[in-house]
């Protein structure tokens, strides 16, 4: 994902909020039926919905547990407004590998168990509300790093206890493990050696938070971390070069024993390898066929490349038209979820709301609004 560096403000209440309509229906289970994701009653259930950005940092800025107008997690009124949102079924959680284990490296004023609590809590309260919790390893480090930034690929040190500690705690409900959020194992797009660090662990990668270089975990570790606690939660795999890079995917699919592996890809405008609908076709439709693709991050159309944009991003950089509308019409024609980034009131390009109230901003905002009452 694009690096936040504004932190969201309680903003304007500018409208009165739309009726949140009929009471939710809870949703108490997910699983993958062949390519397809199911729910207890065994209907097809496609993922669409946002990101919920926060909980990857402002525990480790020591700004509070998620960012939100009062640093705690989203509250009744912010879950009603979610509601609003209309044929929204999804929330991603993006978390923070050293806040969850409560790690020295952490602010212990929000880690350890308060920030557990905190999630178990937003978890219980999403599914509540008929959202499916995605709960996503967005920040990471290896050693007594400190989870600022994005590293390459999750660590040996750390990222299969996270896994094991989060799979134990959700032992019920309708949640999904997104495994890891962007691995870009030697920023390779499509490499034997990427993907095999990627599926199996073992290499050396160098931390972009301490420096220094750290042995990674595979996917096969992190779904084997998953699996030794008994749970059988859906778990996504997000392929190569941030996520983007999906090429190799079957080739080097993951083992899951308990047959719940799903695929993720993460689809912005300026993508460098698989950003229009020839790759879709090309590399995502295969993995479509076969098991349950997630977008699990979807950004709007941009005037802007990626050169500059973590570090601005106005609003005025968002188009209407193009990009965006074409990835999801693909992905939804062809069955596939998709999580768009992200709910959250910062002004900036990648806002989907104006307020906590869930207003939308005219041109990103409007788009999955739109979309998502359409089903």
């Amino acid at each position: 994902m694009p690096v936040v560096l504004v932190t969201a403000s309680a903003g304007c209440r500018s409208a009165p909020p739309e009726p949140a309509g009929p009471p939710p229906q809870p949703v108490t289970g997910v699983r993958v039926d062949g390519n397809r994701l199911v729910d207890q009653a065994g209907r097809t259930v496609r993922l669409r919905g946002f990101n919920h950005a926060g909980g990857e940092y402002t525990c480790i800025e020591g700004d509070g547990l998620f960012d939100t107008g009062d640093e705690r997690a989203p509250d009744t009124a912010v879950l009603a407004a979610m509601r609003r949102w209309r044929g929204a079924n999804a929330v991603r959680v993006p978390l923070n590998e050293q806040c969850w284990l409560g790690l020295p490296a952490a602010p212990a004023a929000f880690a350890g168990e308060k920030y557990r609590a905190a999630v178990r809590d937003l978890v219980r309260r999403l599914n509540e509300n008929g959202f499916v919790a995605i709960l996503d390893l967005h920040r990471s480090a290896p050693g007594s790093g400190v989870s600022k930034e994005q590293e390459p690929m999750p660590d040996r040190d750390h990222s299969p206890e996270f896994w094991r500690s989060v799979a134990a705690t959700f032992r019920t409900g309708a949640v999904v493990f997104d495994l890891f959020n962007e691995p870009y194992p030697y920023a390779e797009t499509d490499t034997e050696r990427a993907w095999r660090c990627w599926r199996d662990g073992g290499c050396t990668q160098t931390s972009e938070n301490t420096g220094e270089p750290y042995v990674a975990a595979g996917m096969n570790e992190l779904i084997a971390a998953v699996r030794g606690t008994g749970s059988t939660a859906v778990v996504l795999a997000g392929g190569i070069h941030w996520a983007e890079g999906m090429t190799g995917w079957l080739k080097y699919r993951p083992e899951d024993p308990a047959g719940q592996l799903a695929a993720s890809f993460h689809a912005y405008s300026f993508n460098e390898y698989c950003a229009d609908l020839r790759c879709y076709d090309r590399d995502l439709a295969p993995i479509a066929a076969q098991v349950p693709l997630v977008a699990g991050e979807v950004g709007p159309t941009l005037t802007v490349g990626s050169a500059g944009v973590d570090d601005r991003c106005p609003s005025t950089a968002v188009r209407a038209d193009g990009w965006a509308p074409l990835t999801l019409d693909w992905l939804d024609r062809h069955g596939a979820g998709w999580t768009a980034w992200s709910w959250n009131p910062w002004g900036d390009c990648w806002s989907l709301v104006r307020n906590w109230d869930g207003e939308p901003t005219p041109r990103w905002g409007a788009e999955v609004k739109r979309r998502l009452a359409a089903t």
